[in-house]
């Protein structure tokens, strides 16, 4: 039960309530059939046979002339959150709104852009047909490497947000930081000096896969009526987290759906029924803050 589980949760992040009716259908047939386990497995399988090997500064050479970077006004370095959109890419009324909130606190923000230098259409990465999240990892840890050199960011007090893809991509990094196992695409683990920089992980509506050891604190954020995720996982998964590991909480909202915190839900997110909750993105906000905080 708890395996079924594991992998209904690993398919159930594709649509994230973005994708073609058509696309949405056949994704949700995939998980009423229980067919969920070959298809993730396809997914990872074709990910290993496709994707070209590659390198941190390929990575960089890709993302980073189309980072959206906020940051408080003054010269001082400060703590940041590295931001990783949904499948369907970014959305600039969310990044402005976690960017403000952020940043009236004195912390910068750099939201990584994961599509738009390699010309990926997002409906196949909702898909799992290109950039699936155990590939994506690597872009966190491109990421890493880069701010260790940015006049603004503190880069011993990094913080991971994802949403979504992004938020299972934060997970597949942390499983893959615990036992140096390296990215689809990259040859090894790169020594970027990930438990050491990174002080906590925010995962919205994302899902809980295989455990991680690395000491990072994380926050995993879902809502009873996300029509994609099944806050089940998590709670089965929770009493079995690693001792060793960073502390793993649960913030379950009762009636939230999938994108909660989007003010402004596009109307591909209202069809696949996607509410803004106000209260909930509220609680989330200030357990994040105390998080950071916590760490200064």
């Amino acid at each position: 039960m708890y395996k079924s589980l594991v992998l209904l949760a690993a398919l159930a992040f594709t649509p994230f309530g973005y994708a073609a009716d058509e696309s949405r259908e056949e994704l949700e047939g995939v998980v009423e059939e229980g067919s969920m386990e070959s298809f993730v497995a396809n997914a990872i399988a074709h990910a290993k046979a496709t994707v070209a090997q590659t390198s941190l500064a390929a990575i960089s050479k890709d993302l980073r002339p189309h980072d959206h970077r906020f940051f408080p006004k003054g010269k001082q370095k400060v703590p940041t959150v590295l931001f990783f959109h949904g499948c369907s890419g970014p959305t600039a009324s969310h990044e402005k709104d976690w960017a403000k909130r952020l940043n009236d606190a004195g912390i910068g923000m750099i939201a990584v852009d994961s599509y738009t230098g390699r010309n990926i259409d997002w409906q196949q990465a909702c898909n799992l047909q290109v950039m699936t999240p155990w590939q994506r990892s690597a872009d966190i840890l491109a990421t890493i490497e880069d701010v260790k050199k940015d006049p603004q960011v503190d880069a011993d007090q990094l913080y991971l947000a994802g949403f979504s893809h992004g938020a299972v991509t934060i997970w597949s990094a942390l499983a893959q930081a615990s036992d140096e196992s390296a990215p689809i695409g990259l040859a090894a683990w790169p020594q970027v000096g990930f438990a050491d920089r990174v002080q906590g992980a925010f995962m919205f509506y994302g899902t809980c896969m295989q455990p991680w050891t690395v000491d990072v604190d994380a926050v995993m954020f879902l809502g009873t009526e996300d029509r994609y995720i099944e806050e089940e996982v998590c709670q089965a998964y929770a009493p079995s987290h690693p001792a060793g590991a960073g502390k793993l909480s649960l913030k379950i909202y009762p009636g939230a759906t999938h994108t909660f915190d989007h003010a402004k839900p596009n109307q591909a997110n209202i069809e696949a029924g996607s509410v803004y909750d106000a209260k909930a993105t509220e609680d989330a906000w200030q357990t994040m803050l105390q998080m950071i905080k916590g760490h200064q």
